[in-house]
């Protein structure tokens, strides 16, 4: 079996050099101090969040995450909490189920569904979903009150739930504010400018309320030794491809991960020429439908901006902006949308860049 799963989070033992991070979040949940965890998507969020909740757990404390991905209405957020509470270890009084059905709930066989149960029948409305949430999310309190044990919370994709409804944040402030010594909280989210809205909006709930944390990209030194390890554990020798297919990812966990996967089935194929190659090559017509996507999304400005930073060219240069026969200025309005975004384009002390390598390629080769 291939061992680079990269559709996914990751298992906890392959985790590639994040041990600063995971001190930061082991730290933290010790001194029962909340963290903004911010980063795109496919770039190891929650993956690290899953090493994380693991190394609690082996500390006998109690962990989980709560997904937020995709809620549209505060019913989804009452389901999406009961489900991933159901995952904690049994405590003794069995208080989650005690309280489901003090508040006439149910959960369907069929998935996770919040429904009156006791109370008549019907889907639970806005309101009502609202008073649960009060109730579910004192969880960790109550199981704190029990045993003096903590729980460690990981919510991930936090700011859906403001799509669901903008003023939740509040809700779940009002509740976890109290815990103090009960439980230890992660605020994960894949949109960085809008984590960073929440928590430093002083009109927000969760103003200052947080420490935060970025993921930086994969250092190359220790990512070559990581994977090297892992090819030599299932006696494949990738020699120099194996560099460059690291030189290629640009320390992007997930295209990382996908081209250390395409480069091991190309070994275990007993395959020896231009290795390097033709695993981009593979990568790039896995995600191709991906970047035709992100392409048509944007207008012609950015789309001018994008390839200016594919080809190394500042994109609101001068240069950049003769060959695309657009203005400085608009370029530069579409530097600013897409840095703010965070999206594609990131800015750090070297100056902008495009965060997926792997979209950088395709865009030189169109």
């Amino acid at each position: 079996m291939n061992p680079f799963h990269y559709q996914g989070p990751v298992d906890p033992g392959d985790l590639i050099d994040r041990a600063s991070e995971l001190h930061v979040l082991q730290k933290a949940a010790a001194d029962r101090v909340n963290i903004r965890l911010a980063a795109p998507r496919r770039f190891g969020k929650s993956s690290l969040l899953e090493a994380h909740m693991a190394a609690m757990r082996a500390a006998g404390h109690r962990a989980v995450r709560v997904d937020f991905y995709g809620v549209a209405t505060v019913t989804d957020v009452a389901a999406r909490v009961i489900g991933a509470y159901r995952q904690l270890p049994a405590d003794p009084g069995r208080l989650l189920e005690r309280l489901t059905q003090q508040l006439g709930l149910s959960v369907g066989p069929a998935g996770v569904t919040v429904q009156f149960g006791a109370r008549g029948g019907g889907a639970l409305g806005a309101d009502q979903a609202r008073q649960v949430l009060l109730e579910l999310l004192d969880l960790p309190g109550r199981l704190h009150a029990a045993d003096a044990g903590l729980t460690v919370v990981c919510f991930d994709e936090f700011q859906d739930l403001l799509t669901a409804d903008d003023r939740l944040d509040g809700l779940v402030r009002s509740v976890i504010q109290h815990h103090g010594r009960a439980a230890s909280y992660v605020y994960a989210g894949s949109r960085p400018s809008l984590m960073r809205q929440m928590f430093s909006d002083h009109e927000r709930p969760f103003y200052a309320q947080a420490r935060p944390l970025t993921l930086p990209v994969l250092p190359a030194g220790e990512t070559v030794a990581d994977l090297e390890a892992i090819f030599t554990a299932h006696a494949l020798a990738p020699g120099p491809a194996l560099l460059d297919v690291v030189a290629i990812a640009a320390g992007h966990p997930q295209r990382t991960m996908l081209l250390a996967h395409l480069l091991f089935t190309l070994l275990d194929e007993g395959q020896t020429d231009d290795l390097a190659a033709r695993a981009l090559n593979l990568a790039l017509a896995e995600t191709a439908d991906v970047h035709q996507a992100v392409w048509e999304s944007l207008d012609r400005p950015q789309r001018a901006v994008v390839v200016a930073l594919a080809d190394g060219l500042a994109p609101t240069g001068q240069r950049a902006a003769r060959e695309h026969a657009i203005t400085r200025s608009s370029m530069q309005r579409g530097l600013e949308r897409l840095a703010e975004d965070e999206q594609h384009v990131v800015r750090d002390e070297h100056g902008a860049r495009l965060l997926d390598p792997l979209f950088a390629e395709w865009l030189r080769r169109r």
